[in-house]
């Protein structure tokens, strides 16, 4: 986070952020740090805190390793629903636009896992296979959307792209209290959720009620994704990249792998945020555009050792 305030298009000291803090001047330096980059060393790692936990769930619950917000269409669902609320119904504010993406997550998670199930089953290919069809269609309605409301066109297109720059503080104070109550939903389903990692009737035979825990969990993945879309965009693959990192460090234990996975995700998104900051200086480059090429370099090694 030091780093996330002290480096950019132009890089101040540790002594200017403590100034900036604690004996604001009136600087361009205190100004810069404390209006600007602020929101953002605090919406990156909430953002990645939460798609990390969310991926986390989505894996659980589909059993599939390569399953994520990303590729169950639930970022996608969620950004649909926030550009249809604005141009649509003109909602602007950001606690409705909050709303309105938990709504589109979970309503996509409850279609991709519906459709699968009356496809013959929840196996881990057919959910992937519907999830990466409703996220194709979700962009597609996005793309036509947006195409019709040239006024919201820029508005949104830089939004859509994935980014923590140009966030207001309010943005903080509304998207924490829905991360920290779709955390507190996964982390109590901790012990289910490890059951789940078996099969249906292993997890039954061990008192878990699949019905209740499946519905809290997607509940969870809705907040969780919901709010992380509405305060910075859907950034592309922090939830597939992030769990198997949190696995290898904690094990497949709950308890253990969803405190993990908000770290571990925090700690990414704000790493990515700052090398979108220099990769293609001095224009800063979309942060979900630095995810997406290491999580698409991720899925690809995943795929390979699948078939392998």
């Amino acid at each position: 986070m030091l780093g996330s305030l002290s480096l950019g298009y132009r890089i101040y000291g540790l002594g200017q952020v403590w100034t900036a803090f604690f004996a604001p001047d009136g600087s361009e330096a205190a100004t810069v740090i404390a209006g600007l980059r602020l929101p953002r060393a605090l919406i990156a790692p909430l953002t990645g805190a939460a798609l990390g936990v969310a991926g986390t769930v989505v894996q659980t619950l589909s059993r599939n390793r390569i399953a994520s917000p990303d590729t169950l269409g639930l970022n996608g669902g969620a950004a649909l629903a926030v550009v249809l609320a604005s141009t649509v119904f003109g909602v602007q504010s950001l606690t409705g636009l909050s709303l309105a993406a938990a709504l589109g997550a979970l309503i996509t998670s409850l279609v991709v896992f519906g459709v699968a199930a009356s496809a013959g089953g929840l196996s881990p290919l057919k959910i992937v296979l519907v999830g990466v069809t409703f996220a194709s269609l979700s962009h597609a309605v996005v793309e036509v959307v947006l195409t019709s409301n040239e006024a919201q066109l820029q508005q949104l297109l830089f939004w859509l792209s994935g980014a923590f720059v140009d966030r207001p503080m309010s943005h903080v104070t509304t998207g924490f209290p829905v991360i920290a109550l779709g955390a507190m939903v996964a982390f109590a389903l901790s012990r289910p959720l490890d059951a789940l990692q078996a099969d249906d009737a292993t997890a039954q035979s061990l008192g878990v009620p699949l019905p209740l825990v499946r519905g809290l969990a997607f509940l969870a993945v809705a907040l969780l994704t919901g709010a992380a879309v509405s305060m910075a965009g859907p950034v592309a693959f922090v939830g597939l990249v992030v769990p198997h990192a949190a696995r290898h460090l904690v094990g497949l234990r709950h308890v253990w792998q969803l405190p993990a996975s908000a770290l571990v995700g925090a700690l990414y998104a704000l790493l990515a945020d700052i090398v979108a900051r220099f990769v293609i200086f001095p224009v800063e480059a979309p942060v979900g555009a630095v995810t997406a090429v290491v999580g698409a370099f991720v899925l690809l090694v995943l795929l390979r050792r699948r078939a392998a």
